[in-house]
């Protein structure tokens, strides 16, 4: 996979965990282009995945690309290594 400047963005957000909405507001990204940028780098194993609820966080195998303003993110530190 090749690492884009959006994708190297998107990763220095996601030192910690963050929501989708978050994201996408410090970002500044369009909302496509996230979707977009997520989903690849998570079929990478640059991010992880969580949801969090009631009985806190759980990270998930597999989630709706659909809703990603569902879930929250964090880098994998396979992601961390390439915003050095």
């Amino acid at each position: 996979m090749i690492i884009t400047k959006s994708h190297r963005l998107i990763l220095r957000h996601l030192i910690f965990l963050e929501t989708y909405d978050t994201l996408r507001s410090d970002s500044g990204m369009q909302s496509g282009a996230l979707r977009d940028d997520l989903i690849s780098m998570i079929n990478a194993g640059l991010i992880e995945v969580h949801r969090t609820d009631e009985a806190g966080v759980s990270r998930l195998q597999s989630y709706d690309a659909d809703n990603l303003q569902e879930f929250s993110f964090r880098a994998t530190s396979k992601g961390l290594s390439l915003i050095s």
